[in-house]
């Protein structure tokens, strides 16, 4: 039994270089040892509250598309830095304060984000990291569907119309790397 102990608070996550977790409460709580903070709004409800993140992250907002650019920062953050960088990588829910129910859209850009990390060998991730990926994994030909028939699309759809989740799908599905703040190598 002892051989499954250790000394870190088991959820922050830290024995893991890619870590997973819900809300802003889960971003600082994965992101006190983290170098990368990777923001997973699927809807984009809220802006992305990056004065509330740890100070000392790099943030990225995500988007499906960028999923293997978001990897390829990764590895040049890792290479710049000389030594394992850590990510947390964060579903963002609704409302970020205190998300209420299960945010299915942010859950499976994570999964996203997470499955494109294990793609160029950043693999050492926590279970949580794990279910998320597995989740994108198996649902990644209904994405389309999920995005407008979850609780938080339906929500979305009823308060801004549809044309809301046609906007929320073409961010989606965006390439562009958005970096919020950078890593501060002299830091």
């Amino acid at each position: 039994m002892t051989g499954l102990l250790d000394s870190t608070v088991p959820d922050e996550q830290a024995r893991y270089q890619v870590r997973f977790d819900v809300g802003l409460d889960g971003a600082r709580r994965i992101g006190a040892s983290a170098h990368l903070l990777v923001w997973c709004d699927g809807l984009a409800t809220e802006p992305v509250p990056t004065d509330a993140l740890p100070p000392h992250v790099e943030v990225i907002d995500a988007r499906c598309g960028a999923a293997s650019a978001i990897a390829q920062r990764l590895l040049e953050l890792q290479a710049a830095r000389g030594e394992r960088t850590m990510v947390a990588v964060v579903a963002a829910g609704s409302p970020v304060q205190a998300p209420e129910g299960i945010p299915v859209e942010d859950h499976l850009l994570a999964g996203v984000v997470i499955d494109a990390l294990g793609a160029v060998g950043i693999d050492a991730t926590s279970p949580e990291a794990a279910v998320a990926a597995a989740g994108y994994q198996g649902l990644r030909g209904a994405v389309a569907h999920m995005l407008s028939a979850s609780v938080g699309g339906r929500t979305l759809a009823a308060a801004e119309g549809t044309e809301a989740l046609v906007a929320a799908r073409a961010r989606w599905e965006s390439t562009e790397l958005v970096v919020l703040r950078e890593f501060d190598l002299t830091a």
